[in-house]
């Protein structure tokens, strides 16, 4: 059952007073749009087939959604994942290649099975001719049986030993090379690194049929397309495949988006790779990455003069009065999250996503419902009635609340109609 939680901009304690149980979401659309349960990635890099390529797709599972037992090992937790790979993009497409797999988790303390900053990752390869395709994965807790799914476009490039070309590169959190040569890496599946004290590796094979020497240029862009990092390498080659990383520095990183690009170049020859990440602000939601945007989105639980405040303040003492607000109203304090200000922004992103328009989703009417109140019960839909514009009408069963949106203006944007509080 999914919890409900009512917002109120008057009686802050009332967050807390209205985490209660709700019933299921009747509308798909906004039942589906929040974060998934866990991650899945994937990288092409060159196959040992020739005219196909290898796919390696990471399954990253934090231990908190996972349900553990005791046993005489400790502590334990069994999943299983089916991972489908479909040719075309909706669900009802051949399905080419299926792949099923268990992984156990064994943990020495009951505090490790809360943890979200433990998490398991498995792998699997797959062989696919070059093409576009959509990855379903789906993980299944063998204890409680719960189900979760997420889906990934796949677009897999045919490799050309014809000259130079370049496998996908993948971020880690951790690269170490064996004396033997070999690679032990651990992958960061999400692509997220929660400040400066992460650290971030990049990855990368590059497939060489000519020249000795090649000549690596990387380098990190912000969200606005400002270089934050840059750095030249001349790399000895081995046939037919280099493989080789290089560190991140994390310091060096604002919250939001980044993207590394690696153009490699031999005297005939240069390919170019990118991969995106995000950078977000330790201790928050994964969905804040910036402290100005996040106060302003507290307008629904904040007093006006606390936004204020916030927003006049020096930034560390912005963070300071930030965090201070949100841990008086942390229901669980001796616990490392604060589920309450993750609700919320999850919340707001939600929102977002679903409502946005000429203004983010957040700040609309139905975006402001939904924010205090969560997911509708149930929703009715009228997009094409002769004598009305289209409407909705957002029923709460709990409260016994019903509000009524109107799209006045005909761009999408409904308004709403009814007493937001009645």
């Amino acid at each position: 059952m999914r919890r409900r939680m009512v917002l109120s901009t008057v009686i802050l304690i009332v967050l807390l007073a209205n985490l209660v149980n709700a019933q299921p979401v009747m509308m798909r659309q906004y039942r589906e749009i929040g974060l998934p349960r866990f991650d899945v990635n994937a990288i092409s890099l060159l196959s040992d087939q020739p005219e196909r390529t290898r796919v390696i797709a990471y399954i990253e599972l934090p231990y908190e959604n996972l349900q553990f037992v005791r046993s005489s090992r400790g502590y334990e937790a069994n999943y299983e994942v089916d991972m489908s790979i479909l040719a075309g993009p909706t669900d009802s497409s051949p399905r080419v290649e299926n792949k099923i797999w268990r992984s156990t988790v064994i943990v020495p303390t009951f505090e490790e099975t809360n943890s979200r900053e433990l998490f398991d990752i498995s792998e699997t390869t797959i062989i696919l001719d070059p093409a576009n395709y959509t990855m379903i994965a789906t993980v299944t807790d063998l204890e409680t049986r719960k189900q979760f799914q997420v889906s990934r476009t796949l677009m897999v490039p045919s490799y050309d030993l014809g000259g130079l070309s370049m496998g996908d590169l993948l971020l880690a959190r951790e690269v170490v090379k064996t004396p033997s040569g070999a690679f032990e890496i651990v992958p960061n599946v999400d692509r997220v690194i929660a400040g400066e004290d992460e650290e971030l590796y990049v990855y990368y094979e590059v497939y060489p049929t000519v020249s000795d020497t090649m000549h690596v240029h990387s380098r990190v862009l912000d969200r606005n397309g400002s270089l934050v990092f840059e750095q030249r390498r001349t790399v000895d080659v081995e046939k037919p495949v280099t493989r080789d990383y290089f560190e991140i520095p994390t310091a060096k990183l604002g919250v939001g988006s980044h993207v590394v690009e690696m153009q490699v170049r031999t005297e005939d020859f240069s390919t170019l790779k990118a991969a995106e990440f995000q950078v977000r602000l330790t201790g928050l939601p994964s969905t804040v990455q910036n402290m100005e945007t996040a106060i302003r989105q507290l307008r629904y639980v904040a007093r006006n003069r606390e936004v204020e405040r916030m927003l006049n303040a020096s930034s560390h003492e912005r963070q300071i009065l930030f965090h201070d607000f949100w841990k008086k109203m942390d229901p669980s304090p001796d616990t490392p999250p604060n589920e309450l200000m993750e609700e919320y922004y999850n919340r707001i992103h939600e929102a977002s996503a679903a409502f946005g328009g000429m203004r983010d989703g957040w700040e609309t009417d139905r975006g402001e419902v939904y924010v205090r109140y969560g997911p509708p019960d149930e929703v009715e839909r009228h997009p094409f009635e002769v004598d009305s514009r289209p409407y909705e009408i957002w029923y709460y069963y709990d409260g016994q609340k019903r509000f009524v949106f109107v799209d006045e203006l005909g761009y999408g944007e409904y308004r709403l109609v009814s007493n937001l509080w009645q």
